[in-house]
């Protein structure tokens, strides 16, 4: 029977053919090791940058809020949609959720931050939004709106997979020795790859 083929996440931040042409291989037998190390990649990024890329909907997500606090900054940027924004009223055994008024709060979208006039209430997860977030990923469609996945991102993804390929090539490494649970990237960074988490992340990388 024919070996199966390792699927690539379904948010991966580049493809197996994009990796191949930077490297100018015409044939497929890393298809199967570049697909592992490209999940691998993406899910590290994400990991570094606290954000799923891949457009999705987060229904009633739950938010602790201060007080006093007038901005409550969501997991996922950018923003393209906030379909319900609501508090908790009543007590937490039986609560009572809520609408915002829809003139009380604006989104600031690609900040993915909604800005309250006159505060939230207070409380531990007394605040929940369903929204949409992240980019269309659409790599045979690229340039074109169904496709809004920024290009740095990508190279980045690509910059480090063609890295530790190498880095297997250097060390005599057989594809097989490539595990997602054990692969490390922290010390390929360098400081542009750096740069571009940063740009993405909710946390500054040290």
């Amino acid at each position: 029977m024919p070996t199966p083929q390792e699927t690539i996440v379904s948010y991966a931040l580049t493809t197996v053919q994009r990796v191949k042409d930077r490297l100018v291989i015409d044939n497929t037998n890393f298809d199967v090791l570049f697909a592992r190390l490209i999940s691998s990649v993406t899910d590290f990024i994400e990991s570094q940058c606290d954000i799923h890329f891949k457009e999705t909907v987060y229904t009633n997500e739950a938010y602790s809020v201060l007080n006093h606090q007038k901005e409550l900054i969501l997991k996922n940027i950018p923003v393209s949609e906030v379909t319900s924004f609501q508090y908790r009223a009543g007590v937490k055994s039986n609560p009572c959720w809520t609408d915002y008024q829809i003139d009380s709060w604006e989104l600031l979208p690609d900040e993915g931050i909604i800005y309250v006039h006159g505060g939230m209430v207070a409380g531990i997860n007394t605040a929940q939004v369903t929204y949409k977030a992240g980019y269309k990923i659409d790599f045979a469609n690229a340039g074109t709106s169904t496709h809004t996945l920024p290009a740095d991102l990508s190279e980045l993804c690509e910059r480090l997979v063609i890295r530790t390929f190498k880095r297997r090539d250097a060390e005599g490494k057989e594809s097989e020795a490539f595990d997602r649970s054990t692969i490390k990237f922290l010390t390929d960074l360098t400081e542009e790859d750096k740069s571009i988490i940063n740009k993405y992340s909710r946390v500054t990388f040290r």
